[in-house]
């Protein structure tokens, strides 16, 4: 199998507008896999062979994950961008889609378990988890208010384990390079706010990777640029800004990199650079709470009243709806919204989310889940912020739906 082109695998998962994921071949989900696949660990589905031909006795992967730096960021910035251009001259740039939701709080709990949202039952940003009656934010595990739910702990937001462990066994050191701590890595954190401490995590990750015995795994997470679109968008200066400060602290990265390198294991070192997922701007987004939807008191509660309006996002909309107005909810929205509107049935039956629901998944997955063509739809009564974010993601749109998978070997870069 060839490694497709942007526009043969954009044709090939389109549907009447909306992209739906390649889980089969050509998906984020399956990274984690090659990674482990390329040290001697097995750690889950691989892409295919076509994806990492050439790359020949590997010692070490580093992997940069920009969030929400899909396809359609890629391109804009590569007229700005020295390193675009090096990877797509020296490397290789493998598209993909991402999961569904295009969402980081699903995407990233797939990186980590290498299963799929429809296993982990990470349906979005936001869960409602029945078994609790706790609706709460999946990332950093707080309700809205900012409590913490009860009667689960932090390990029970997703239904999965770590690949980490499976790293470990192989004899694979992984490093992560991260604003926070992952379980059953060495853990080099930096501050978020300030992407000039970056560099200097990355480097004592790349010191020790460099002086270790067996093969290595290199993880760093940078999540700048997904955090200033929401706010000014994709198409604005500012965005541009932290697109270029992004890349200028990965080259630092890379200099570390080849700086504690010999020239041999140079060529050993496989550099890739990915996305969770990218991105769109929005428009007028629409309010749930408001009419000619007043969804509020047609919404399932929790046991104290509360309506459940928080489960997945404004691009991934999950209903819990009364069961006597799912039918004429999904009659109202299908005829009002320019939206792709699944029963729950029909969710599980083309596995939107994945194959194989788990019990977690199927108790957290919406009545009816709403992706909108390119708007947020959301509950302005209790989040208007939400739906005056500008870029937005977790949808099915081309440019949330395709990312990079850029590879190219160290010494090919330096």
């Amino acid at each position: 199998m060839q490694v497709p082109s942007a526009s043969s695998l954009r044709e090939r998962q389109l549907e009447g507008g909306f992209l739906f994921p390649a889980y089969d071949d050509w998906c984020f989900s399956r990274i984690p896999g090659t990674v482990g696949s390329l040290l001697g660990a097995d750690v889950g589905p691989e892409l295919p062979t076509a994806a990492t031909e050439g790359y020949d006795d590997v010692e070490r992967v580093v992997v940069f994950l920009v969030d929400g730096f899909g396809l359609a960021q890629w391109d804009g910035a590569r007229s700005y961008t020295p390193l675009l251009r090096q990877f797509e001259h020296d490397g290789r740039v493998t598209p993909l889609t991402s999961v569904y939701p295009s969402e980081t709080a699903a995407a990233m709990n797939t990186f980590h378990s290498g299963v799929l949202t429809s296993e982990h039952g990470v349906i979005g940003w936001n869960v409602y988890e029945p078994a609790v009656d706790e609706q709460f934010e999946a990332l950093p595990f707080l309700r809205k208010d900012g409590t913490k739910p009860e009667g689960m702990a932090y390990e029970d937001i997703a239904n999965a384990e770590s690949v980490y462990r499976d790293f470990d066994e192989a004899g694979v050191e992984v490093h992560q390079v991260t604003p926070f701590p992952n379980g059953g890595t060495v853990p080099h954190e930096y501050d978020p706010e300030d992407l000039s401490t970056f560099p200097d995590a990355f480097e004592e990750a790349a010191e020790e990777s460099s002086d270790a015995d067996g093969p290595t795994y290199v993880f760093a997470y940078l999540p700048q640029t997904d955090a200033i679109a929401h706010g000014e968008g994709v198409d604005s200066e500012e965005y541009r800004k932290t697109v270029e400060e992004t890349f200028e602290n990965i080259e630092c990265a890379l200099d570390s990199l080849a700086e504690h390198t010999t020239g041999e294991d140079a060529g050993e070192t496989l550099v890739c650079l990915t996305a969770d997922h990218g991105l769109i701007d929005t428009g007028h987004n629409i309010d749930l709470s408001e009419p000619p939807f007043d969804l509020v008191p047609k919404l399932k509660t929790l046991t104290e009243g509360t309506p459940i309006r928080f489960s997945g996002s404004p691009r991934n909309v999950n209903l819990h709806l009364q069961d006597e107005h799912v039918e004429a909810v999904y009659e109202t929205l299908s005829s009002e919204l320019d939206a792709k509107v699944f029963r729950k049935r029909e969710v599980l039956g083309m596995e939107l989310f994945g194959p194989d629901p788990s019990p977690t998944f199927e108790r957290r997955v919406g009545d009816l889940v709403v992706v909108h063509r390119e708007l947020g739809v959301w509950f302005g009564d209790e989040e208007p912020h939400a739906l005056e974010f500008v870029a937005m993601h977790g949808g099915l749109h081309p440019d949330e739906m395709l990312i990079p998978f850029a590879t190219a070997t160290l010494d090919s870069l330096r």
